[in-house]
């Protein structure tokens, strides 16, 4: 793919890579960073229908403690099927897996890639009979690599046009990512404690991070501190 890219490049290459490899369902999603109870994760971007979006989440799917488990502590890609995962083939399948059989989504691979900072994500592919050769998994998962690499330098630049933390805030959460203390973020910026504290929440909040340290790396990761 030739540079410069765009988020609308990134989601043809997903549907040319999954028509090529015989796939009807192809989307990338977020991983969760925390430890939080509930957790699930994130459409990026898909060819899925409005339908099949709706219907993913409400049987929580995106919830499923075994993909999500996996994902978030295996970096190898997750080969899956519909019947062994999701029970298809019992007598009387739950209602997720008569929806997954409606949607022709009975196998597939999930691709973790795993960032050095907040981000983690996974391509999802699937379908009715797709090509899981151990030679195609291979392929696809160096796709998956290529993909949010080139994902992140697109909103790098984005984000930094679009920074919604204020100029005190990311002066804190740039001493925080060097060890600082919120006291001795204080001494240096001639705050108070209390005070540096409620830029760093509020640098937290807007982010939606789960703690100090995670609005840091989520920060620099998005190109806000740059």
């Amino acid at each position: 793919m030739a540079s410069p890219w765009s988020e609308d490049d990134l989601v043809l290459a997903i549907d040319e890579v999954a028509e090529q490899y015989g796939f009807n369902h192809a989307a990338s999603l977020s991983l969760p960073s925390t430890d939080d109870v509930g957790l699930a994760t994130r459409v990026i971007h898909s060819n899925w229908s409005p339908a099949f979006a709706r219907g993913y989440e409400a049987h929580g799917l995106h919830k499923s403690k075994i993909v999500v488990g996996t994902l978030r502590t295996d970096p190898m890609p997750f080969v899956w099927d519909a019947e062994t995962l999701y029970g298809t083939d019992e007598p009387d399948p739950s209602p997720a897996a008569r929806f997954l059989l409606q949607e022709g989504y009975l196998a597939g691979v999930l691709l973790p890639v795993h960032a050095m900072t907040s981000f983690n994500g996974a391509l999802s592919f699937a379908g009715r009979t797709p090509n899981l050769s151990d030679q195609a998994v291979a392929e696809l998962h160096r796709f998956a690599f290529t993909y949010f690499c080139m994902l992140a330098g697109v909103r790098f630049e984005e984000n930094q046009k679009n920074n919604p933390l204020s100029g005190r805030e990311r002066d804190c959460l740039k001493l925080a990512m060097l060890g600082k203390t919120s006291s001795e973020i204080g001494i240096i910026l001639s705050l108070s404690e209390y005070t540096v504290s409620q830029y760093l929440t509020a640098a937290q909040r807007k982010m939606n991070a789960a703690n100090r340290t995670h609005a840091v790396a989520m920060a620099a990761q998005l190109g806000y501190l740059s």
